[in-house]
């Protein structure tokens, strides 16, 4: 009751400053519920007081309870430095106040306010997850199958708080209220400098993961190596964040790889070139699908078929003949496979062809051509040549009205059969005049 009244004779700020620090020593209770997926750092505030007691904010009364919850580091900041740190969840006693007495005479030349500042405040330490990252243009990876090609990635990583006190200090500082993942990540969109980080951190990442075999990882199973990656991606990542930031990289997980056109054109091919060098049967199927669409395309020649199969002959005679005849023997003597090039069930192998016909031997030299055209040069099979008639000048093989050696008229076919009687010979050669009634055949 002394106590009272001696407070009661104080006026002025005196007396207000006076009631205020008896306030301050009733116990406080500070706790935080999760802090979730968004934020990193939130400053602490009383749940509960006791009596009609106000408390103030910026003072931790001797005796006050702290509630650290799961997912949580607690730190204990003293006018701006860090004092203690709790990483593990449970209840705690604040058991050495700082404020200063009820008589402090620094506290009265202040005009009755504290000169202490002491703050609680929750780090997360939970794994801040689904960081969206993508290449925002084609980077080189030496992919052991295809050399050097381009490539774009996408995906997700996360990270954590490592060491609280680092983060506090470089990071947040004593921040008002909260400091959100937002604020230290930014967005895909408008990102902060530490996701710009890890998308520079990217190529230096896959110079790691690429190379020759058997350590290189070809571009298509990198969704598959995860665990790889994130290994890679720690050790670009790790060291300097974690000095610098107390955070760490947890875990990347790619989403999808994807070559740029020049670079799937070039794997296209390269695939193409090792499927036709492993499997004759394919080979085969594919120059015979080229014969065919030549010949069409040779058939719809503006210029006419001729000159579109001459040209196709001109082809075969550089080189082509006996790849294309290497090639449709190993089709033929591949056994089509199911669900082969041309599908459908296992079929016996096909049998061997029959030999090829002498032919017709072509000007050029080329012999044994079967069809309306020389394979080698490309002209059309000669016409037979005609019988004709023979002049009385003795040109054979005319076939026009007129001898091609004197200028004769052809002589005009005898008469079947007599034109006065009508006698036809047996043997079909009519005389000159007829046996029967002595008519010259004319």
């Amino acid at each position: 009751m002394g106590l009272i009244s001696l407070i009661k004779n104080v006026a002025g700020t005196t007396f207000d400053s006076i009631s205020s620090q008896i306030q301050d020593q009733y116990l406080e209770f500070f706790t935080q519920d999760s802090l979730g997926q968004d934020i990193l750092v939130k400053k602490g505030a009383n749940k509960m007081e006791k009596g009609r007691n106000k408390g103030n904010s910026e003072v931790i009364s001797n005796g006050s309870v702290i509630n650290v919850p799961e997912g949580c580091f607690c730190l204990l900041v003293n006018n701006g430095e860090i004092v203690d740190v709790v990483s593990d969840a449970g209840a705690y006693k604040w058991d050495t106040s700082t404020a200063p007495s009820i008589l402090a005479k620094n506290r009265m030349k202040m005009g009755g306010e504290i000169q202490q500042q002491q703050r609680v405040y929750f780090v997360n330490k939970l794994e801040m997850m689904n960081q969206n990252f993508g290449t925002p243009s084609p980077v080189p990876y030496a992919d052991p199958e295809y050399r050097n090609i381009y490539i774009r990635l996408n995906g997700t990583f996360s990270f954590r708080v490592e060491n609280p006190v680092t983060f506090f200090r470089n990071i947040v500082g004593n921040v008002k209220d909260e400091y959100t993942v937002a604020e230290f990540m930014g967005t895909p969109a408008k990102p902060m400098q530490p996701r710009l980080e890890f998308l520079d951190n990217i190529t230096e990442t896959l110079n790691k993961c690429g190379g020759p075999y058997p350590n290189g990882i070809m571009f298509s199973t990198l969704p598959s190596k995860q665990g790889e990656f994130r290994r890679y991606m720690a050790d670009c990542l790790d060291d300097e964040w974690l000095q610098k930031r107390g955070i760490v990289v947890e875990t990347v997980a790619i989403a999808s790889v994807t070559p740029d056109d020049k670079s799937r054109e070039r794997i296209e091919k390269v695939d193409e070139a090792k499927l036709y060098g492993s499997d004759p049967g394919a080979l085969g199927a594919a120059v015979a699908l080229g014969q065919t669409e030549a010949m069409k395309a040779a058939g719809a020649n503006a210029n006419g078929a001729v000159n579109g199969f001459m040209g196709l002959g001109m082809m075969g005679a550089v080189g082509g003949n006996q790849a294309t005849a290497a090639g449709i023997n190993a089709a033929q003597q591949a056994p089509v496979q199911q669900g082969g090039f041309f599908g459908g069930a296992a079929q016996a192998p096909v049998q061997q062809a029959a030999p090829v016909a002498a032919g017709w031997t072509c000007s050029c030299g080329q012999a044994g051509n079967t069809g309306k055209f020389c394979s080698n040069c490309g002209q059309p099979q000669p016409a037979p040549a005609a019988a004709g008639w023979t002049c009385s000048c003795g040109q054979t093989g005319n076939t026009g009205k007129f001898c091609g050696n004197c200028g004769k008229p052809q002589p005009a076919a005898a008469p079947a059969a007599c034109p006065k009687c009508g006698f036809k010979p047996a043997d079909g050669n009519m005389p000159k005049f007829c046996p029967e009634c002595g008519t010259k055949i004319e």
